[in-house]
């Protein structure tokens, strides 16, 4: 099968990653992970309340910028395709070209 039609059957998703143990990303999602209940049980309940909203919307904020970054990295991958296989424009010619 080509990758068009894998992307066709929705068969692509590039968010199926998982964190490699023991990197940066792992290390930091173990210390949140262990430090929340800590902080959400030295809160009264409606700062909790306020904690869970806040990271909420930093879940959301996270998202937005996530398909920001893949947008984005997708355009700069389409123009580095453009420029190598369709533009022709050089500073020089080939000396092979018809003047």
């Amino acid at each position: 099968m080509t990758f068009l039609e894998t992307f066709f059957f929705g068969n692509v998703d590039p968010q199926s990653r998982a964190v490699k143990p023991g990197s940066r990303a792992d290390k930091l999602r173990i210390y949140i992970t262990d430090h929340l209940p800590e902080i959400e049980n030295a809160l009264p309940d409606e700062q909790r309340g306020v904690l869970e909203k806040i990271m909420d919307a930093q879940g959301e904020l996270d998202t937005i910028s996530e398909l920001d970054s893949f947008i984005v990295g997708f355009r700069l991958g389409a123009a580095f395709t453009y420029d190598t296989f369709v533009n022709t424009d050089t500073p020089y010619r080939d000396l092979t070209e018809k003047l």
